[in-house]
């Protein structure tokens, strides 16, 4: 019987997440950080307020790109995953 425990492994690079983050918006909730416990007491239309005016600073890109490790599965082969694969492809493609 195949141990299937064995054959991958969590993604190093992003924890399993098959994602990791943007620095840039890194970047950007840290110079905000402080707005996250004022819009607790504020009103609704001072929040809405307070968003259209940090709105600009916002950076265009994705929150998170895709793992390029993992190619967003969140797990990696391991030696003993990639020669089952090996295996199974040369028995599945009569041309290889």
């Amino acid at each position: 019987m195949i141990d299937l425990d064995v054959l991958d492994k969590q993604c190093p690079k992003c924890y399993g997440l098959g994602r990791t983050e943007n620095p840039t918006w890194l970047q950007f909730w840290a110079m905000h950080s402080g707005l996250k416990d004022s819009f607790r007491t504020l009103e609704t239309r001072e929040q809405i307020t307070n968003v259209e005016k940090m709105a600009p600073d916002q950076p265009t890109e994705s929150m998170f790109f895709v793992c390029r490790e993992c190619h967003g599965k969140g797990k990696i082969l391991t030696s003993e995953g990639k020669r089952l694969m090996e295996f199974v492809r040369f028995w599945i493609n009569p041309n290889y």
